[in-house]
């Protein structure tokens, strides 16, 4: 599939493509014989784990039911119904009805990674037309699930972000627009939101992440049997690890405590990732990614965090002594091999008044969903590594009447690849400031500004900072913080048997050799094992690793090469 969004012809040839009849032939041991009558519904929103419907003869119309039923298009003889919710097991966003006498092939869904593994040509079919059909979807407008509530208010716009980073379509309505008073008024005037409307008289009020994952068909059970390796966070790492380990036959589970994405998956754009000349957000990665771990039989479960490690004993071989992950959600998780590449966290913005408007004006992510509500209105990007620069260059190309304030503490440039400097320098609605840091966030039920003072290199004394900073005090009227300050290890749960650096990031190979406290006499530490046999690190919480995307699928794919290796020893 095309990195960049192709034409609306190209777009549709990809979306709809004509089976041929070699295509059938490959399915038709498969499936089973089912017709219609014109009007019968062969699936309706909400079903879940659906199967694959080829039409043979007769058509099947495709209507959004947010928005009517309005027709989105009609499958012809040769064509299939379905997107990526195929893969996902979730519940469909659409119904979809017989238009004349109609008879289909049905592909049972437990079946459906035989076709893609089994048949890969009309597998690549598959995987490109759901993806693009997808895409498609998500720019018509009014789609999925209803949310109603205050744009910049943290409850919210954690349902939004939430529901984003695992692609479950939903159309957000402001409570202060008058669709969103209507629709509150329609659901009876609940006292609380925001309000999330799942069809069908279905309803939650301010719901909790896990309530809110199971309604929308996000959330999967652990499963009860012990697996080959259990990987806990799905960034880069991550989900590359677990690509390779599935396509290579070891059992494999990934939990996070959010979803798909990790840190990048916050990322409005990457553009240094190798494959993707134009570039791709981090939805995209995240979603690519994710499909390519179901493809081969990958088991993921998000929300749910691992509360500790329970390690299998020292030197052991024995079937039933294996690593166990305790889980919020209750399940323990019994495993031959760890990987852990649970990332990084951003830091917060240590500034008077930041705490109150985070995630209402202060972000730690920039996609889409926090984008919009800032439209026409200057904001602030503070930081000076990729991550602020692509998030300025994001908020400067979607909204060009707007004025984008990147705070950087030292010069802009050493943190950052080069393009993105140029790329900077060069807009005319980017304002680099350097030398500055912010002292305080301002605003009433809105935040409306920053204090900006000069920054001082740690150490440094107070002339330290460039000529052409800022006084102390000086205001920056702005409506938003977008804030990429440095990354801290999300490893405080981690045993205390895992060394780590004075960073708090994991020692994995030699450095963990080094440390001293490798346990093990007949062998050393495989290159991203830890101080804790079969338990390894990867990505961003890996000491000594290079904070990049690329870098982080290089680690997880070298995860697997460990775990085959750590698999071998324990049989």
């Amino acid at each position: 599939m095309p990195d960049a969004p192709p034409s609306q012809s190209e777009s549709h040839a990809i979306a709809f493509p004509q089976l041929d009849a070699d295509d059938l032939a490959a399915l038709r041991p498969l499936a089973v014989p089912c017709d219609y009558a014109d009007g019968d519904a062969v699936f309706r929103a909400g079903d879940a784990d659906l199967d694959l419907f080829v039409v043979e003869s007769g058509g099947i119309e495709i209507q959004n039911p947010a928005d009517g039923d309005r027709l989105i298009v009609t499958h012809g003889p040769g064509q299939f119904a379905g997107d990526i919710d195929l893969l996902t097991r979730r519940p469909v966003i659409v119904n979809a009805v017989a238009r004349g006498p109609t008879r289909l092939m049905r592909v049972p869904g437990e079946r459906l990674r035989e076709v893609l593994n089994k048949v890969p040509r009309l597998g690549e079919k598959l995987l490109v037309a759901a993806q693009e059909r997808r895409r498609l979807l998500s720019e018509a407008g009014v789609l999925g699930l209803k949310v109603v509530g205050p744009g910049k208010c943290r409850d919210t716009m954690a349902v939004r972000e939430f529901l984003f980073k695992n692609f479950v379509p939903f159309t957000w309505y402001d409570s202060a627009s008058d669709r969103g008073r209507a629709l509150m008024v329609e659901w009876g005037s609940p006292a609380r939101s925001p309000v999330i409307d799942f069809g069908g008289g279905r309803r939650l009020v301010d719901p909790g992440l896990r309530d809110l994952a199971q309604a929308a068909g996000v959330w999967r059970h652990c499963p009860g049997d012990a697996v080959d390796l259990a990987v806990v966070g799905a960034g880069p790492a991550g989900m590359a690890a677990a690509v390779y380990a599935a396509s290579e036959g070891l059992s494999t589970v990934v939990v996070d405590r959010l979803g798909p994405g990790g840190q990048a998956g916050g990322s409005s754009k990457i553009e240094n990732f190798i494959g993707f000349p134009s570039g791709l957000s981090g939805a995209e990665l995240a979603t690519r990614g994710v499909l390519q771990m179901l493809k081969f039989g990958v088991r993921m479960v998000a929300p749910v965090e691992v509360e500790r490690i329970v390690p299998a004993a020292v030197g052991s071989a024995g079937t039933e002594d294996l690593h166990a992950l305790h889980l919020d959600c209750g399940t323990v998780l019994r495993t031959k091999v760890v990987l852990i590449a649970a990332g990084v966290r951003w830091r917060k913005l240590d500034a008077a008044g930041a705490e109150r408007f985070e995630s209402a004006g202060v972000h730690y992510v920039c996609t889409s969903v926090e984008a919009t509500l800032y439209d026409t209105q200057d904001v602030a990007v503070v930081g000076a590594g990729n991550s602020a620069g692509q998030a300025a260059m994001f908020l400067a190309e979607c909204c060009r009447n707007r004025t984008v304030h990147l705070l950087v503490r030292k010069r802009l440039g050493p943190g950052m690849s080069e393009y993105l400097v140029g790329r900077l320098r060069a807009a005319p609605n980017v304002v680099v400031h350097e030398g500055v840091e912010v002292s305080a966030v301002h605003g009433d039920r809105r935040l409306d500004g920053l204090s900006l003072r000069p920054a001082r290199p740690d150490g440094a004394a107070a002339d330290a900072a460039p000529a052409d900073a800022p006084p102390a005090g000086e205001r920056l009227a702005v409506a938003a913080a977008f804030v990429f300050i440095g990354a801290e290890p999300g490893c405080g749960w981690l045993p205390a048997g895992i060394a780590r650096d004075g960073l708090g990031f994991v020692l994995t190979g030699m450095d963990a050799l080094r440390s001293g406290r490798w346990p093990l006499k007949d062998r050393e530490p495989c290159p991203l094992e830890t101080t804790l046999p079969g338990i390894l690190a990867a990505g961003d919480i890996r000491a000594g690793s290079t904070k990049r995307v690329g870098f982080a699928v290089g680690d997880g794919s070298l995860a697997v090469t460990c775990a085959h290796r750590l698999t071998a020893i324990r049989a």
